[in-house]
């Protein structure tokens, strides 16, 4: 197997780094890789697959993070890794996909990118703008939201921001979005099926920001222009065991019941 590492500034990942840069070189250079290693937290790999989805391989996460919701805590690596190289290793395949997000203007569409988690139009808690949204099967239908903002997560990102906003944690692999408000004054609080979603700013006084997996991007959403959701790349992550993960996020998701 041929393996691509990204390397990482977190000190965190100081010790991965030294032993791939002695006793696996060849990772740091391959340009035609079957899987991509990643070593840090969530965020890093959800870095990674921005940057290295459109070679459409798996990304194997090393946990060195807080959380490490989706990255694999491996105790002997180098071990590991040379079992990788050999395809001796039983890698368990995620598939997920994201959400294709532009921005339209009068005369053009600007594709902004792809987000894993979930998409954020708003700026913070205090923030208040006018909005509206329409879907293409009409559950939207120009439907004005005031408030601080909305979020649309995807079914792996509804574990993320959409949780703590009291979303729902959706079913892998069912094509399905959740839609929910940010500090709203409408009850919004919806599972739609994949689909183009538009919101659009319909406020005279305020420039809303577009957030992709909580990082703020450099595009503004101002008055009259759209932005515009479909489906998009498909994801895989890789783990050395599947069912591990899917039990913490059923964990996430009853913590409320218990």
């Amino acid at each position: 197997m041929k393996i691509k590492y990204i390397l990482s500034d977190d000190k965190r990942t100081n010790e991965i780094n030294k032993l791939i840069q002695t006793k696996f070189k060849s990772f740091l250079d391959e340009s035609n890789p079957d899987i991509i290693l990643v070593a840090g937290g969530d965020g890093a790999l959800l870095h990674a697959i921005q940057q290295y989805n459109h070679l459409q391989i798996p990304f194997l996460g090393l946990a060195c993070g807080s959380l490490n919701f989706l990255m694999n805590r491996i105790d002997d690596l180098k071990d590991f890794l040379n079992q990788l190289i050999k395809d001796q290793t039983n890698l368990q395949t995620l598939k997920t996909t994201s959400i294709k997000v532009e921005l339209k203007k009068k005369n053009y569409n600007e594709l902004i990118g792809y987000a894993i988690n979930e998409v954020v139009v708003g700026t913070n808690i205090m923030g208040y703008h006018s909005l509206s949204l329409s879907s293409s099967d009409f559950m939207f239908d120009d439907f004005k939201i005031k408030g601080s903002g909305v979020c649309i997560a995807t079914d792996l990102g509804s574990t993320a921001y959409n949780f703590n906003l009291g979303g729902p944690v959706l079913p892998l692999g069912r094509n399905l979005w959740s839609v929910r408000g940010v500090v709203c004054d409408r009850f919004l609080e919806d599972i739609v099926p994949i689909q183009k979603l538009e919101t659009e700013n319909i406020s005279d006084r305020s420039v809303v920001s577009i957030y992709i997996d909580g990082i703020e991007t450099k595009f503004k959403l101002e008055k009259g222009n759209k932005l515009v959701l479909n489906k998009g790349e498909v994801i895989k992550i890789a783990f050395l065991n599947k069912e591990e993960f899917i039990k913490r996020r059923m964990e996430i998701a009853s913590r409320y019941r218990k």
